[in-house]
């Protein structure tokens, strides 16, 4: 499916099947709306008292070479759904159902997930470990996320897991990578150092300003949080050096100018950045609106016009919704599944209880079994992994669908009571933020 944009002076044109991305000229960008409907003369006639006749016929004769040659208007491939349900690469440990902060916009209930705080014990976690090892058929790579609620209030089984998951590494064959998620109230130096040991990866929340950090992500005394987080940061930061880190915000309607928020981030010094748009109920005074559109699209250009003037320069910043590959695609899985939750990922709760992603802990009717028992209600995850592009409506006809793979479940069930149907306003702001990546990709290709 061919795609066509206009940003930042520059034509755009994106083959979502082929791949192929590149600049082209105003007339060759207008031509491209009849090129694939209309013959050669009557597009002549619509452009001959605009352009000169030589550029017009040029024009049509290059475009008609991209067709034959496949790299515009390729034909969607016929992808049919995979049959590996089943077989987990993934597990995502909620290790804590509780939090030491009091996020105003938090989905799962300030780390309860609305049911008792509760912490993993190290028999849930080792027996998370031995599940996906059994389950995880021949598949060498597998991945444990440590979530919560806030994982650092359990860092002892946090410590003892990643221990036994190396030991079971040699008896098993297979090869674990970690992530940790934190809101750094408790990261400090001691903390720091295990994580830059043992987590591949490791993902810090933080809002950007003071203000509007501490307006979302008080204490549970109400008191701000900002300081000390920010300080335990820069500490982790500078210590983590070359490893992987995000530093991750959620912006809300209480601060629409984003972009301020993720120029403060990286004027700390912070290299990798993400923000994400709140995801909640119409009613609270933070949530966004469709009617927010065009000035969340502004601050992404402003984002945007931050990273190119930065690249290659000291004060350089890496913007996750801004990298993406699109030489080198995902598996067919990937493209029409996007996240594999409930399919080859899960989350698992402190009880031990297996859920489709972290965001249906606790909410029992999508309970899919445990870790001691198996999977037990397997059309559950079923019901996941047959839900993707090939069967929502709204994605059969959409340009951005093989970088979604059909969105968020959990965002599709929030605004819709089901997984079936796509939040449409996350649609909406993940196909401005892709524009602005792809924009991105054609000024980098000519530098």
């Amino acid at each position: 499916m061919l795609h066509k944009f206009y940003k930042n002076g520059l034509h755009i044109v994106y083959d979502n099947v082929s791949g192929v991305l590149f600049e082209t000229d105003a007339l060759a960008y207008d031509i491209l709306e009849y090129i694939n409907t209309d013959n050669d003369e009557k597009i002549t006639e619509i452009f001959k008292n605009k352009h000169d006749l030589s550029e017009i016929k040029e024009t049509i004769y290059e475009l008609r070479n991209l067709i034959n040659e496949k790299l515009i208007f390729e034909e969607e491939k016929n992808y049919k759904q995979g049959e590996n349900f089943g077989i987990i690469k993934a597990l995502c440990l909620n290790i804590a159902h509780d939090c030491d902060l009091r996020c105003k916009y938090c989905f799962a209930s300030q780390g309860s997930y609305n049911s008792k705080r509760a912490l993993m014990s190290y028999d849930v976690a080792k027996a998370s470990i031995d599940f996906l090892i059994t389950n995880s058929g021949k598949r060498h790579n597998l991945e444990i996320d440590f979530f919560g609620g806030e994982p650092l209030l359990n860092f002892e089984v946090v410590k003892q897991t990643v221990l036994y998951a190396k030991q079971r590494e040699k008896e098993s064959g297979k090869k674990f990578k970690f992530t940790l998620t934190t809101n750094a109230l408790k990261l400090d130096a001691e903390t720091g150092d295990f994580l830059n040991e043992h987590m591949d990866n490791v993902v810090l929340s933080l809002d950007g300003r003071a203000e509007i950090h501490d307006a979302m992500r008080p204490l549970k005394n109400g008191q701000a949080s900002y300081d000390i987080i920010i300080k335990n940061i820069l500490d982790f930061v500078k210590k983590r050096k070359d490893k992987e880190y995000y530093v991750r915000g959620t912006y809300t309607a209480l601060n629409r100018d984003f972009s301020q928020d993720v120029i403060h981030m990286s004027n700390l010094g912070i290299k990798n950045i993400s923000v994400e748009p709140v995801s909640s109920d119409v009613r609270f005074k933070y949530s966004l609106a469709d009617t927010d559109m065009d000035a969340l699209d502004s601050e992404y250009d402003k984002i945007a016009q931050e990273y190119i003037k930065r690249k290659g320069k000291d004060n350089e910043f890496l913007f996750f919704h801004f990298n993406i590959d699109i030489n080198s695609s995902p598996c067919v899985y990937k493209k029409i599944s996007g996240c594999g939750a409930g399919t080859d990922y899960m989350a698992v709760s402190p009880d031990g209880k297996l859920y489709p992603c972290h965001q249906f802990d606790s909410i029992e009717k999508f309970c899919i079994g445990n870790v001691f028992d198996g999977i037990i209600n397997k059309e559950i995850g079923q019901d996941f992994f047959a839900t993707n592009i090939l069967t929502k409506e709204e994605c059969k006809n959409c340009w951005a669908k093989y970088h979604c793979g059909g969105g968020c479940y959990a965002a599709g069930y929030k605004a819709n009571n089901d997984i079936h149907k796509n939040d449409n306003l996350a649609c909406e702001m993940l196909k401005k933020r892709l524009e602005y990546a792809l924009m991105i990709k054609v000024i980098q290709s000519k530098s």
